[in-house]
């Protein structure tokens, strides 16, 4: 009987310690034509599709280093936010810990610290030179709900427009219809080859940035320190430098 006890707490243990963070939901955003679906029904970052697809590809080293796979979903910023903050448990990346979310969630990170530019129409240029003389440019499309926005609404500026997809902001650049957009230095357009020849980098830098994962508040502590060590490991292994060369640089034909 004792023997029949003791393999039942064995076996409950090992099956908590299997699924222990698979019920956390991860969460992504703004791909555009990033990631994939495999074979198996997980998404996947495309070679040399950029942060994007980068980030994806750390995280499944992250769930590979644990031991587990997760599904991941895209939904919009807003989205993620909003299901953060629920009673559910969920993990949404990539997001900027700044001082308005600090306290919202538990984080792990950072995943990477990348800066982002203004861009602008090679066949429109602006001539921007500081972010004084963007200020007086007609238009900057921003993402709504995106960490740019309060940024630059603190810098004064008052000629944002909000939208709900980069996607969206592009086509507005190339209607002419806003004169600048916010991309990192491997924006989520450099696969789209029509887009990459229209639009050229500004020399003008708005933010540095470290992106973070952002756990709600129902993971646990030691749920958190797991995956933060996770993520420790993979930067101090040569995986880490293989995926940035692999997502991040562009294809050379």
């Amino acid at each position: 009987m004792r023997y029949k006890i003791a393999l039942l707490f064995c076996l409950l243990v090992s099956a908590g310690t299997a699924v222990f963070g698979a019920d956390t939901r991860f969460l992504t955003h703004s791909l555009n034509s990033a990631t994939f679906i495999d074979a198996e029904g997980n998404m996947r970052g495309h070679l040399h599709a950029g942060r994007r697809a980068f980030y994806v590809e750390v995280i499944h080293a992250m769930m590979a280093e644990r031991g587990m796979i997760s599904p991941i979903e895209e939904v919009s910023l807003g989205r993620g936010f909003h299901l953060l903050a629920g009673p559910e448990r969920h993990a949404f990346f990539n997001v900027i810990r700044n001082d308005q979310r600090r306290d919202l969630y538990k984080w792990v990170g950072p995943i990477d610290i990348f800066p982002t530019y203004f861009y602008e129409l090679k066949d429109a240029p602006t001539g921007i030179k500081s972010m004084e003389d963007a200020k007086k440019v007609g238009s900057v499309c921003v993402l709504n709900g995106n960490n740019l926005v309060s940024l630059l609404d603190g810098l004064g500026f008052e000629n944002l427009l909000r939208a709900n997809s980069n996607d969206a902001c592009t086509k507005l650049l190339r209607y002419k219809r806003v004169s600048l957009v916010t991309g990192s230095e491997f924006p989520w357009f450099m696969t789209n080859s029509e887009i990459s020849q229209a639009l050229v980098r500004t020399p003008v830098t708005v933010s540095i940035d470290e992106g973070f994962i952002a756990f709600s508040l129902t993971v646990e502590d030691e749920e958190i320190a797991a995956w933060q060590a996770a993520l420790d490991g993979i930067k101090a292994s040569d995986r880490y430098d293989d995926l940035r060369i692999m997502h991040l640089r562009p294809h050379k034909e």
